[in-house]
């Protein structure tokens, strides 16, 4: 009898992940079918968003702050992987209504493979950014700084995962979450350290902006891949310790939540 839990659970398994691999490769062909660049706009996109900014700050507002193009890179590869993830996670539901009412999968399956998208996306990004910083900029960060920069797109991964699971169901409910979420991805692009050094905010207002999760993970990955440094252990400890209860409360919610949305799509 145990024997064929095992086995019943592992073909679980197996089905939900290519069940979540099928749905993600679909999503990334489908965003760019009839565009005549196709995927090449995966990189076109943040890097010429960097390319305007950079121009902006670096050449007319003549900042000289020491790795600012880099950094800014960075920074806005990060923070587009969180926008983009964090919207589909939340309109994953409504997107896939087709599929959830004709076959009874997990509902989480739905959102992971929604972010996943955005991850395969994400991933082209790092190959730019990597050909700019070690082919331009002459900085090459070891393996464990690079492993470690990987850490920090983890856990922005799981913060994106964890909206997804609270933000995705209501959705159906409150349509309008779209247009408020957008407003606040605004404020949060301007309250995290992108444009501007967090060294050159005052103390006081430096932290509240660490109340961001995003300053952490931003601060710290650029770090990682620019200066080869690595934070104090504390800092990620205080963060595991919020982001693990926050991860269980998330799939508790998806979980209550889910009940009757079918009806609701």
């Amino acid at each position: 009898m145990k024997a064929s839990y095992e086995i019943e659970g592992s073909q679980n398994r197996k089905y939900n992940r290519e069940t979540i691999w099928m749905l993600a490769k679909t999503d990334l062909k489908m965003r760019y079918e009839g565009s005549v660049l196709g995927i090449v706009w995966v990189f076109l996109k943040p890097f010429s968003n960097f390319l305007i900014i950079n121009f902006v700050f670096s050449t007319l507002f003549h900042n000289q702050q020491k790795n600012y193009s880099i950094n800014l890179l960075i920074g806005l590869i990060l923070y587009n992987f969180f926008q983009d993830s964090t919207t589909n996670g939340m309109a994953s539901f409504v997107n896939k209504a087709h599929i959830l009412k004709k076959i009874n999968i997990p509902k989480w399956t739905i959102i992971i493979a929604s972010t996943i998208h955005s991850a395969i996306a994400f991933g082209f990004n790092l190959i730019i950014l990597f050909i700019f910083l070690c082919g331009y900029y002459h900085i090459f960060p070891t393996p464990l700084y690079i492993l470690i920069f990987f850490y920090y797109a983890l856990l922005l991964y799981g913060i994106t995962v964890v909206f997804s699971f609270i933000a995705a169901p209501l959705y159906v409910r409150i349509r309008d979450l779209n247009q408020i979420w957008e407003v606040l991805l605004q404020v949060l692009f301007f309250a995290s350290p992108i444009l501007y050094p967090i060294t050159n905010i005052p103390y006081p207002v430096r932290s509240f902006l660490y109340a961001n999760p995003l300053t952490y993970i931003l601060e710290h990955a650029r770090f990682a891949l620019v200066e080869n440094s690595f934070s104090h252990w504390n800092h990620h400890i205080i963060f595991i310790c919020i982001f693990i209860p926050a991860l269980i409360g998330s799939i508790l919610f998806l979980k209550r939540a889910s009940r009757n949305l079918i009806e609701l799509l």
